[in-house]
Parts: structure tokens; sequence; C-alpha cells
């Protein structure tokens, strides 16, 4: 019959377009990523911050726009102040580094906040907000800069320590593509019960649980790799599994800020990844709980 055609016609169409932006994500990660890691392991510390203040600047004039604000000139606006809110923090870190712990704890505070968020208003079916009052977006505002905050101190400082630095910054980043690679496959292979179906549809509970198992090899791996003592090698695995537990609670609470704004990617900026929020977000949340989970146990 003709709507058998249709269907069919409809479901190689949405398989095309899913396969080319699949190729386009390939293509933007194999050019990105060694990008980012070579930035990484070759920039001094001033550059480290100013490559990070870069991108967070461009996250935060996506955020803007998940704010409920539609003028360029607003979104800038916002880009620029948090561009001088990064500037503060490392003129603050270069000459008294004593607020960084409890700064540190604060950023933890807004995501434990984000996951309480995210539970409550996985409840129901979530609805775009057709006219976003004053207050929804000063306080989406408010809280974009926090954690924006949060992840450039929290990067600077695990990059600027001399018991850290940029190998451990390389940790972070890869714990989180291993997991999320894992997360991936394992959901697409068996993925039945739904994480938080209201909020972010495609992801599962069996890509957690494959997420988790590529992390704890990735991070035993990495501890090999990182020389650290016998004793502190299951207190680096613990913290890889509470930052990457974190890292998914970011990604979940981008999804709930992009439904209450009714779009579908925070910009278009990377061709198959959407904006650099679509990319970043699980990194936003995981670099506080990273480092302070690190400076907490005394893992080295």
């Amino acid at each position: 019959c003709d709507s058998d055609v249709l269907d069919v016609r409809a479901h190689k169409l949405s398989s095309r377009i899913n396969e080319s932006m699949l190729k386009q994500r390939i293509i933007t990660a194999l050019v990105l990523g060694p990008l980012v890691i070579w930035s990484v392991l070759s920039f001094p510390h001033p550059a480290i911050a100013i490559e990070m203040a870069v991108i967070l600047c461009i996250g935060a004039w996506e955020w803007a726009r998940l704010s409920g604000i539609t003028s360029q000139i607003g979104r800038v606006g916002f880009a620029l102040f948090n561009g001088g809110v990064f500037a503060g923090i490392a003129v603050l870190m270069h000459y008294d580094q004593s607020f960084l712990i409890p700064a540190l704890y604060l950023a933890g505070i807004f995501w434990l906040f984000a996951f309480v968020m995210v539970i409550y208003f996985n409840r129901e079916k979530i609805t775009p907000l057709n006219n976003t009052s004053s207050l929804i977006k000063i306080f989406t505002l408010i809280f974009g800069s926090g954690i924006l905050a949060g992840s450039f101190l929290s990067i600077v400082a695990l990059h600027r320590d001399a018991s850290y630095g940029s190998i451990y910054i390389l940790a972070l980043l890869i714990l989180i593509w291993a997991a999320d690679s894992c997360a991936y496959f394992a959901g697409k292979a068996f993925g039945k019960h739904k994480l938080a179906v209201n909020v972010s549809p495609g992801k599962s509970w069996e890509g957690v649980i494959g997420g988790l198992a590529g992390t704890i090899i990735a991070a035993y791996l990495f501890s090999l790799y990182l020389d650290i003592s016998a004793t502190n090698i299951l207190k680096f695995i613990f913290i890889a599994l509470i930052t990457i537990g974190f890292s998914i609670v970011g990604d979940l609470t981008e999804s709930l800020f992009k439904r209450r704004a009714g779009i579908k990617d925070s910009s278009q900026i990377l061709p198959g990844h959407g904006g650099i929020m679509d990319r970043i977000d699980s990194l936003v949340a995981a670099a506080p709980i990273f480092i302070l989970g690190l400076i907490i146990l005394g893992v080295k």
C-alpha cells in the first residue's frame, strides 16, 4: 500500500541522514581530537588559560540562547561578561590560590543542584517555553556562568598544579571519551531501559553501565601510565567513576535546558556535532569533580 511505501522511503531517508551525520561527526572528531591533545600537551600555562577562555566564551554565547536571549548583542554581551569572569579568575589564581578549594566545593554544589533538577524535571514530559520570563532567564544565565566559571577554574588549576599538570587534563579527556564511546555502543546494542526519558530519550541504563565499564578500564590503564602508587589506583578508579557519573549529569543538564528552549543543538559551529556546549557539556561538569576528588583523596 501507499503508506507502506512512504514508510520505507522515510526510513531510507532517515538512515541516509544518520549516516551523513555520523560521517560528519567522525571527520570533525578526527580533525579536532589531535588538535586538542596537541594543545593540552604542548601549550604553556597562559596559552591553556586563553584557549579555555575562548572555548568557554563560545559556550557562553550558546548558553545565552538556551536562556532565551535571542539577540546577538545580548548573547555576545553575555559571552564577554564571562570572558571578564575568566580573566578575573586567572589573575586571582596568579596572586592567591586560597580561594581554590572553596570555589571547587561551590562548583560541586552547582552540579549537585543540577542533578536534583534533572530528576525533578524528568518526572513528566518537558514542553518548550514559548515566552521565557525574566526570572527564568536570569536564573539560567547565573547558572550558566557558574558552571562555566567552575570548569575554567578547574582545568586551569589542574594544569597549573605541579602535582598534576597537562597529563591529568589528558587523562580527564580520555576518561570522558572512553566513557562516551562505550556508552554509545552499549546503548546501541543493548539499550532498552531509558535513563531519563523526558530529558534525553536516547540515553539508557545499559549505555551508562557500558560507559562505566569503559571508565574502569581506561582509569586503570591510565593509572599505570601515570605511575600512580598501588594504594592509590583504586582511589583513582573511584574518582574516575564519580567524575563520569557527573559528566552524565552535565550532558543531561544541557539536554534539559535545550528542551526547555525548544532547540536541538546549542549551535551549528561543529559539523555533525552541533555546538561547543554539545561537545563540552560532559567536560564542564566532570572537571571540578575530577580535581576535587584528586585533592580530597590525595591521589598524585
